[in-house]
């Protein structure tokens, strides 16, 4: 009996009852497939259709008409091995039916002996070569694989382990893999991962989270998971998909084994590497400060913070090249220094972490403080020569409300910067539109585009009563300033709104708590607009709808470059300047 391996497909075109049922048990019994007809019309039909490995013809049939197809079948699939049946009498129809391409002649009455020693060669042949394409296609898969271990050494010539863990990316992807993502330890000994590179643009993706969380992700979509490490030191997590399929299992997880472990240890040299730098008070390629002489201030500043009871900030500024951007002729990095220590004051510690992301601590700085120099920041980058060519966030955490420890402020900082970099501001341009643009364009926004932020920053529309929607926004209100200080600032008209509702917030909370209700009224377009867009010490909170009779259809998140951006058109409405 033939193995599955070389087991045929075959199509009989046979219209004697002996022949057919000999037929019948003998390829059953080999385990081949049999098809069997007995007009020529149907035959040819099914072969071009089936493509079968073997055709089994009556020439006879049709008064010769099997030899005509011998011939259509040998034009519609050449690769079809085509022996011809012919009785004693008429062997002159084999000679013919050899002529016109048959593989070989049976002669009638069949014997079961007789059909399979004549497939039996076609087996042969069949197996020999799917084990030439097999050991081709071994070759290949092994030359891929040399050749992405040899991409991965040269990675260690990278300047720091995030453009290591780009140019990984684009190894892997050139040996198969579909999708991949590297994870990195925030800081050394930190529990924390932070995402470094990613093949695809993902939004669920975390960007800085622990390996638990890491792990659900990956599971849910599919991912598998390589620890990048050697002995007990983790160097990162691999998550990737697709990679060196065409491996035998078990060579591929001997395969995928040595990859995690050379990853590993080309970026524990980058980072020993990284570390030799930062060893010194200034980073050498700019001005700002080195990782560890940051690390070191923030520690000593949230000693001081928590024994005297102060309260004290951080940023994360990240500045990506975008996909397809070209080159820009001035550093980046020295670009970025130079932008940040402009809008900062000299008593604020700026550190390079690496060429896209930096660190500043704000000594003294509550939280609303922190919310304007982000915003001055950010300004200034925005403002930069060849800044279009980047994807630019900044995101601030305030001691002790964000977290008690360095770790825990960095973590919120970081997600916050991130939401910036996937702003509705960003996405849809709303810089360049007025107050009653930005209401629409937020309202005309379609739900879940890719790329939005997932968490309460993403937009949601809410279509509800004014009474309800007062509610929400004075519930969200009185949340965010639980801390006492806050900038409100929010529209006022005639009849019920969110604007008389909020009006007496001022008196709750202290003179920190600052309020302001602007008329709008006469702006164009502005007649039933509603907005509310605060900045407090807990994060940030953005209303704007339209009401229409006693119901507000709206949009709210927690999205501080939109609130930030509300607060700036209604400062243009009525003249005057909140929050500097």
């Amino acid at each position: 009996m033939s193995s599955s391996a070389t087991a045929l497909t075959v199509v009989g075109i046979v219209a004697d009852e002996p022949a057919r049922a000999l037929l019948e048990r003998t390829l059953a019994s080999s385990g081949d497939e049999l098809t069997i007809t007995d007009t020529l019309a149907d035959g040819l039909a099914r072969v071009s259709t089936e493509v079968p490995d073997v055709a089994l013809i009556d020439v006879a049939l049709g008064q010769n008409a099997g030899l005509a197809v011998i011939h259509h079948i040998r034009a519609l699939a050449p690769h079809v091995a085509i022996f011809a049946l012919t009785h004693q009498s008429r062997l002159e129809l084999g000679s013919a039916a050899m002529a016109l391409g048959a593989t070989g002649v049976l002669v009638m009455p069949l014997t079961g002996d007789d059909v399979l020693t004549s497939l039996a060669g076609l087996r042969t042949r069949r197996a020999e070569q799917e084990h030439v394409r097999e050991v081709e296609r071994r070759v290949q898969v092994l030359r891929a694989e040399s050749r992405l271990f040899a991409r991965v050494a040269e990675l260690a010539e990278c300047d720091t382990r995030r453009e290591a863990s780009e140019k990984l990316l684009e190894a892997l992807a050139a040996s198969g893999a579909r999708r991949a993502l590297v994870y990195l330890p925030a800081a050394e000994g930190a529990r924390e991962l932070l995402r470094a590179a990613a093949s695809h643009p993902d939004a669920e993706a975390p960007a800085f989270c622990e390996d638990l969380e890491l792990l659900a992700f990956a599971e849910r979509r599919g991912l598998r998971v390589l620890r990048m490490a050697l002995r007990r030191e983790l160097g990162g997590l691999l998550l990737v998909d697709g990679l060196l399929e065409a491996l035998a299992p078990d060579v591929r997880e001997t395969a995928l084994a040595t990859l995690a472990s050379q990853c590993a240890a080309t970026l524990g040299l980058i980072a020993a590497r990284e570390d030799a730098d930062r060893g010194g008070m200034k980073d050498p390629r700019s001005s700002a400060y080195t990782f560890a002489y940051f690390v070191d201030v923030a520690g000593r500043e949230i000693d001081m913070a928590r024994r005297h009871r102060r309260r004290f900030a951080l940023a994360t500024i990240s500045v990506h090249p975008r996909a397809q951007a070209a080159p820009d002729a001035v550093d980046p990095t020295l670009s970025t220094v130079e932008q940040v220590l402009g809008a900062v004051r000299d008593t604020d510690v700026l550190a390079r972490v690496d060429a896209n992301e930096f660190y500043l601590l704000l000594p003294e700085t509550n939280g609303l403080g922190a919310h304007a120099c982000r915003r001055r920041v950010l300004d200034r980058l925005l403002a930069a020569p060849g800044s279009g060519r980047y994807d630019t966030g900044v995101g601030v955490a305030v001691y002790p409300h964000d977290g008690g420890d360095l770790s825990r402020l960095l973590r919120a900082a970081r997600h916050r910067a991130e939401v910036c970099r996937v702003s509705v501001v960003e996405r849809l341009g709303l810089r360049a539109l007025g107050l009653a643009q930005i209401v629409d364009a937020l309202l005309a926004e379609p739900p879940g585009r890719p790329g939005a932020p997932m968490g309460v920053e993403a937009p949601r529309v809410v279509e509800l009563p004014t009474t309800d929607v007062v509610g929400i926004v004075l519930a969200a209100v009185r949340e965010a300033t639980r801390g006492g200080s806050g900038l409100i600032v929010l529209t006022r008209r005639a009849g019920v709104g969110i604007g008389g509702a909020l009006g007496g917030e001022s008196s709750r909370g202290g003179p920190a708590k600052q309020v302001h209700a602007v008329d709008v009224s006469a702006a164009p377009g502005c007649g039933n607009i509603e907005v509310c867009a605060l900045l407090a010490e807990h994060g940030t909170y953005a209303f704007a709808g339209r009401a229409e009779g006693h119901s507000v259809r709206a949009v709210h998140a927690a999205d501080p470059l939109l609130a930030d951006l509300l607060i700036q058109r209604l400062a243009q409405v009525s003249g005057a300047r909140f929050g500097d």
